[in-house]
């Protein structure tokens, strides 16, 4: 009777092949499995969008044409809020005297688009809709990921907000018509004033016909910069040129390509 011959196992030197071989594996692949992930959060942040052009256009028809703004006309906070471009669904702080308001797409969450998730973009650094929303019909204001025109930039010859009379800027000689209603929130400051979609590279763009476009970041063209938050009056003059950026990439493809605002005061 013979004796069988013990099995012969893996040598050190091929369990180190197999190693390098799977990390080499994982090196390859790792990449792609992100570069994948993040392409399906900007689609989903783009059907969001969509989805909210939509309930804007909804908004519209039921309203005389014209597009959603807050707070509500005769509003204390009219003036200072419903012309300002915002990321704001609700205003709670400070308004302890008065009623408390829905403002920016927040006016569309209370009336033809109730669906929370909504207006958070999935790829949010500051991911929070459960906390935001929480706050909305209390004393705390609530935020979502999305920047919102309301009347911020119109020209003079917009019709104060009405969705197919919206108007055109004239810079550096270039008529802009506006176009843009709505963007990834990308405000690159310090602290509470740092809040980036997509890390800040790429924007999802909502038109006035309620497409939806995404466009690289490249030099900050998309993005409320850094320095702007070095002096604040300088803010709005930023706002308003990535809202110029976004209307010039509606025709002519990309927002970094559109002509340059003047100098705020203190620039």
């Amino acid at each position: 009777m013979y004796a069988r011959a013990p099995g012969r196992g893996f040598t050190l030197i091929e369990l180190l092949v197999v190693a390098a071989i799977i990390a080499i594996l994982l090196a390859v692949l790792l990449p792609s499995l992100g570069a994948a992930r993040a392409a399906a959060k900007l689609a989903t942040c783009g059907s969001n969008l969509h989805q909210l052009g939509m309930a804007i256009h909804l908004y519209a028809q039921d309203n005389r044409g014209f597009i959603p703004r807050g707070p509500a006309p005769l509003h204390p906070y009219d003036f200072a809020s419903s012309q300002l471009a915002t990321n704001q669904l609700w205003i709670g702080a400070g308004a302890s005297a008065h009623p408390r308001e829905y403002l920016g797409l927040g006016v569309v969450l209370r009336t033809t688009c109730p669906q929370p998730r909504l207006y958070f973009c999935p790829a949010d650094g500051n991911f929070n809709q459960g906390r935001e929303l929480e706050k909305v019909g209390t004393d705390a204001d609530a935020y979502g990921s999305y920047l919102y025109r309301q009347l911020d930039h119109l020209p003079a010859d917009a019709a104060d907000g009405l969705l197919d009379r919206l108007g055109a800027n004239v810079v550096d000689n270039v008529r802009v018509a506006v176009e843009a209603l709505a963007l990834d929130t990308n405000s690159l400051g310090e602290g509470a004033s740092h809040h980036t979609n997509h890390n800040g590279r790429r924007a999802n763009v909502l038109f006035r016909d309620a497409s939806v476009r995404e466009f690289g970041n490249a030099r900050e063209c998309l993005a409320i910069p850094a320095a702007a938050f070095d002096n604040p009056a300088l803010i709005p003059t930023a706002i308003d040129q990535l809202l110029t950026n976004a209307d010039y990439a509606y025709r002519a493809g990309q927002p970094g390509d559109a002509p340059r605002l003047p100098p705020a005061d203190g620039d």
